[in-house]
């Protein structure tokens, strides 16, 4: 007799809000948001970041109860920003955080080597070169996740100089995108 378990894999974009902020546990009046669809490209947004660690809340419970488990994949952009730079790592990690603020990371690519010079070009406006890193991570142990809790994308990278994390809300480009591996 097989026994249904209701998987699901559902997939979230990043993106920086200029007009709609969220609060919850840590994540004070946050505009880094994932959602599961991108939202009117006549919203304000914005772009880019140039902080070397970015999280992404996803502000909704998705039920009461349910288990991250299995295989996470997608990928990240990072771009020169002003100037070449080289970026030497970058770390992915998926995490919750509670409502009284306490964390805890449930997944994460750990740091990966990448050693990549990113030319940036100062004819006319400038042109950043970018990279899109793809990533995996297998969650063999199933993470619990309640509906006092929310998820998040924890991106990190190590660079030379300025380096931007883009997360543009197009799906032209998906920046930022993940694909989280859920029991329902």
């Amino acid at each position: 007799m097989s026994v249904d378990d209701n998987r699901d894999v559902i997939t979230f974009y990043g993106f920086y809000t200029n007009d709609w902020t969220f609060t919850f546990g840590d994540f004070s009046n946050t505009h880094y948001l994932l959602d599961r669809e991108y939202i009117s490209d006549g919203c304000g947004t914005l772009d880019a970041s140039r902080a070397t660690l970015t999280r992404f809340l996803y502000p909704h419970h998705i039920k009461k109860t349910y288990f991250l488990e299995g295989v996470i994949r997608g990928h990240i952009t990072l771009a020169a920003s002003g100037c070449s730079s080289t970026v030497t790592s970058y770390k992915v990690s998926v995490g919750k955080i509670h409502e009284d603020t306490t964390d805890t990371t449930m997944a994460t690519t750990n740091y990966v080597t990448v050693d990549k010079t990113l030319s940036y070009y100062t004819v006319g406006n400038g042109v950043n070169e970018e990279v899109v890193y793809p990533f995996w991570i297998d969650v063999i142990n199933e993470q619990k996740i309640t509906d006092k809790e929310r998820i998040y994308v924890k991106v990190e990278f190590v660079a030379e100089s300025t380096v931007s994390l883009y997360h543009s809300n197009s799906s032209n480009w998906e920046d930022l995108k993940i694909e989280l591996p859920f029991r329902l």
